[in-house]
């Protein structure tokens, strides 16, 4: 039965600085959908690459997965003002995960959440071999739209080849910012959406709006989800991992993508409420999935 969930990508050593605070973590999108499905109680495994100095960074969940060892891990500095807007610096080592390296057996896997940080992590044959075993494969594409500087700040670049990505792709996840530059587009109408699904023949767009939610389209529909309200905005790194770990969850589960969408709103809450990794356990969430229904 196909019922289990990859999550693939490198992991990182993060410097997080808020108005409040500042700390050092694990992070990664990979290392945030791992923890996400594990703590929502989902068949899961993951391929990560790290640093072979630094495997001690790894927690016991982290440990299982399957490692590919690299000479360096990709380091970020991750900025926060009061309005959680970031700003990014970054030591990205070219740590591609070839088909080859993949040794797991990819039969199992029903979904699998592809989540390049630079533009070498995941090229479009590993994409193809993982999408050749029947698997769903959702693209977080925000590592093929960025480039450092000489001082290592992150900035936008063009995503010139994505017609070789999104060959294999069935949904696709990015926020507002990541989808006018992915798509060169200049708002995000649907109608300018459903020409992109059409054109690259995807299920569905999922584009996160920060406070405003999220809105999924599909060729038929479009779906708004509303963000859930918090005072306490403590950690929002993560988030968009966190969201598109706990849709997948959902749409498993229902095959329903507004219930999916505000699931996966509830559970991003729950994590920015908290530093690191969601924390909250399912029931919880889906006592306050309950008052939506």
């Amino acid at each position: 039965m196909k019922n289990k969930i990859l999550s693939i990508g490198p992991v990182t050593k993060d410097k997080i600085i808020t108005p409040h605070d500042t700390y050092t973590q694990i992070g990664g999108a990979v290392y945030y959908q791992t923890m996400t499905l594990t703590q929502l109680k989902q068949d899961t495994t993951s391929i990560i690459t790290i640093g072979k100095n630094d495997t001690k960074l790894l927690n016991n969940i982290m440990k299982k997965q399957e490692i590919i060892l690299k000479e360096k891990t990709q380091e970020y500095t991750n900025i926060y003002d009061t309005k959680l807007n970031r700003t990014q610096k970054a030591i990205l080592p070219e740590n591609t995960i070839h088909p080859q390296d993949i040794k797991i057996n990819l039969t199992p896997i029903k979904y699998a959440l592809i989540s390049p940080l630079s533009p070498e992590d995941i090229p479009p044959e590993t994409i193809q071999h993982i999408k050749q075993h029947n698997t769903t494969t959702i693209l977080l594409p925000q590592g093929y739209l960025r480039k450092t500087d000489k001082n290592n700040n992150i900035t936008q670049k063009q995503w010139t080849n994505k017609e070789k990505y999104l060959k294999h792709t069935d949904i696709i996840c990015l926020d507002k910012k990541e989808a006018k530059t992915a798509f060169n587009i200049d708002n995000i109408k649907k109608e300018t959406i459903n020409k992109i699904i059409n054109k690259y023949n995807l299920q569905q767009v999922i584009i996160t709006l920060a406070e405003k939610g999220s809105k999924i389209y599909t060729k038929n529909e479009t779906i708004k989800i509303p963000a859930i309200k918090t005072t306490k905005n403590i950690d929002a790194t993560g988030l968009g991992d966190t969201y598109i770990a706990a849709y997948i969850t959902k749409l498993q589960e229902t095959r329903n993508i507004r219930e999916a969408g505000l699931f996966a709103s509830i559970t991003a809450k729950e994590k920015l409420e908290n530093k690191g990794p969601l924390q909250t356990n399912k029931e919880k969430i889906e006592e306050e999935l309950d008052k939506y229904r």
